[in-house]
């Protein structure tokens, strides 16, 4: 099993359970060696207390695991880090918050920092596309230490369109000219699978947007995406996640990013 891991939120973000000790515990006995959090970054402007934390609560979770990191660093290696959303406005934002930091990941939930538009929901042509420009302009800030559930677009989506190649393909693309890990998220499959083409698969890790991502030479990792504690020893999520993929020869980091 992948001993590390750099998905990892807290209650702060408004829809997360326990504290962050707690996590560090479970973590440890689920044998990870690093853990890293990352929560859901702040918008100053734009507080949204259900999507992710209040920008007031950023100074005390950095100090709460900067502690605990201390604490515990005879027993596993704690890093801080946030998911953030990108969104060329608040740019200047990320790079003040990301140098406190040990690392950003980039999680595009919502085309604009007010959430009135997210992609948990079935996207138009239009609005996958969007959320493939997104993800690619992100990645070219090199703010970001890779990319988190890059098919989190595929949430509720009834069939994957000419779109969904297209963006999956700009993605795969991006990440290999970049050098930029993508996730494997193991979060979804605790849904269970839906028809999306007349086909049984996840939402994510889907596995027709995988098996194009299969034809690059991309660096994959596993991101637990833990929202509660439990989730860093829900190892039945892990399994169903790499058995999705298992044909695909999926080119698996092994080592820490950082």
């Amino acid at each position: 099993m992948q001993d590390f891991n750099y998905h990892t939120h807290t209650y702060r973000c408004g829809h997360a359970s326990g504290d962050d000790e707690e996590y560090i515990l479970a973590a440890i006995k689920a044998g990870y060696k690093t853990l890293g959090f990352a929560d859901h970054a702040p918008y100053k402007d734009y507080p949204l207390p259900s999507s992710h934390m209040d920008i007031s609560m950023f100074d005390e979770y950095v100090d709460s695991i900067s502690i605990l990191k201390e604490k515990y660093k005879d027993q596993i290696d704690i890093k801080i880090g946030l998911e953030s959303e990108y969104y060329k406005a608040n740019h200047d934002e990320r790079v003040m918050l990301h140098d406190r930091l040990d690392y950003l990941i980039l999680g595009q939930h919502f085309l604009d920092p007010e959430a009135s538009v997210s992609f948990f929901k079935n996207n138009s042509e239009e609005e996958i596309l969007e959320y493939g420009k997104l993800v690619c302009e992100a990645l070219d800030t090199g703010l970001f230490m890779y990319l988190a559930h890059p098919d989190v677009f595929m949430s509720k989506q009834e069939n994957f369109t000419k779109a969904c190649v297209d963006v999956a393909r700009m993605i795969a693309s991006k990440c290999v000219d970049l050098d930029i890990p993508v996730e494997l998220n193991v979060h979804n499959v605790r849904k269970g699978k839906h028809l999306i083409s007349n086909k049984e698969e996840y939402f994510y890790p889907n596995k027709s947007f995988w098996t194009i991502m299969s034809e690059y030479p991309i660096k994959v990792l596993l991101g637990i995406d833990a929202h509660k504690p439990e989730d860093l020893l829900d190892f039945d999520a892990i399994e169903k996640s790499l058995n999705e993929v298992s044909d695909l020869n999926l080119n698996f980091i092994t080592k820490p990013l950082i």
